[in-house]
């Protein structure tokens, strides 16, 4: 068991558990975060903050090395215009603003996390401003034809269902790694629905086609209980990881021919592309993806529009 697991499982009952080091809040601040996936990134992201004060590798610092009382918004924003010109091993690239924006969204949780305790007087990552994205949305979102071939060439039944319930109910990848029987059941005309628990802890119960219900159903074997895993991997019954289903659905996205790694997330913004273009209001789709603002959901219009002043213009 790592020091942060152990220490997790000792101050999680109290938010106002006594933290005498980095090490201690950063498990703290891990423990209210859901998916596991997202503590080791979360983790690696704050190593990566604390070998850049140090200027040692990330793999060889300790968290307790820091700190994060020390911190200033000088080196904050030191670490910012770091990740934007230091070329990463891996691609000798600097990191895609998305991936920018990522860490310094996770040092400015932290320490904000360490306010909200009063571990930390201030937050010295208040003011520091995460770097715009490029707009790729439109990008991502497949074809309905490009879709449904790789609904058709995915002969494993397990996968052919996963990439279907991805893209009937728009859920996210940690949703269907976290989904159990007993989140699924009839709703009427042999239609199936589902909770899903998304972030901040939020759920929605979202309607499943009726083939798709029943072919789900077919996953069911007679030894699961309410609380098996819906998608279990072949190996022991586990639930998928994340990591898996997204190379499920890379893979099926390869075998239908579609330029660029295809992820679980393209079939979401599909799901919400498609369903607008085919008259869902833009509310139910907003409530089907659990959109907090209505204006996220709205992207998915204008990303790829059916009209334009241009095409008014003499040729």
């Amino acid at each position: 068991m790592s020091m942060l697991t152990r220490y997790q499982q000792e101050v999680t009952t109290s938010k106002m558990a006594d933290v005498a080091n980095t090490a201690q809040l950063v498990a703290l601040w891990l423990a209210t975060k859901r998916s596991k996936e997202s503590h080791r990134a979360y983790e690696t992201d704050v190593r990566c903050f604390i070998g850049f004060l140090l200027q040692e590798s990330p793999e060889t610092v300790r968290l307790n090395d820091v700190d994060m009382r020390s911190v200033t918004i000088n080196d904050v924003q030191a670490f910012a215009d770091f990740l934007e010109t230091h070329s990463t091993p891996k691609t000798g690239k600097p990191l895609s603003p998305a991936s920018r924006a990522r860490r310094i969204a996770a040092i400015k949780s932290l320490l904000s996390y360490g306010c909200k305790i009063k571990y930390l007087q201030f937050n010295a990552a208040a003011d520091t401003l995460l770097p715009k994205p490029k707009d790729r949305l439109a990008e991502r979102i497949l074809s309905e034809t490009e879709v449904m071939t790789m609904v058709a060439l995915t002969q494993n039944v397990r996968d052919r269902c996963l990439i279907q319930f991805l893209y009937y109910t728009g859920a996210r990848v940690g949703e269907v790694a976290l989904l159990r029987w007993a989140d699924i059941r009839p709703n009427r005309d042999d239609q199936g629905q589902v909770t899903l628990f998304g972030k901040g802890d939020k759920s929605r119960t979202v309607l499943i086609p009726k083939k798709l219900y029943s072919a789900l159903l077919s996953l069911r074997s007679a030894d699961d209980t309410p609380n098996s895993a819906v998608f279990k991997s072949r190996k022991g019954g586990e639930p998928l990881k994340p990591r898996h289903i997204w190379e499920i659905v890379a893979e099926a996205g390869q075998k239908a021919g579609i330029q660029g790694k295809v992820s679980p997330h393209w079939l979401r913004h599909s799901h919400a592309s498609h369903s607008l273009d085919r008259g869902a209001p833009v509310q139910l789709v907003q409530q089907t993806l659990g959109h907090t603002s209505l204006q996220t959901t709205s992207r998915y219009a204008h990303a790829k529009p059916s009209d334009s002043s241009g095409l008014y213009l003499p040729g």
